[in-house]
């Protein structure tokens, strides 16, 4: 019963966030990944590998925006020297 209510919060805020503006997309991808995490280890503990590819598959694309912004900044900052 946590469990579940754990994913229905973490998906619906990563919902929310990424549909609203745009300063809070961070929030939303931020939320998506911790909902995939979370149906990474539903599962893992259920031992049913459908899920755990499908589940790791958004946490990759939740990370992806996360990744790129942080490399950016990186970039950036190595450029600029």
């Amino acid at each position: 019963m946590i469990f579940g209510l754990l994913v229905t919060i973490t998906t619906c805020a990563a919902v929310w966030c990424l549909t609203g503006p745009s300063h809070q997309r961070v929030f939303g991808a931020l939320f998506g990944l911790a909902d995939s995490i979370l149906w990474l280890f539903a599962g893992v503990s259920a031992g049913k590998i459908a899920v755990v590819i499908v589940a790791a598959f958004c946490a990759f694309s939740f990370a992806r925006p996360l990744l790129r912004s942080r490399l950016s900044r990186v970039f950036r900052r190595h450029h600029a020297h």
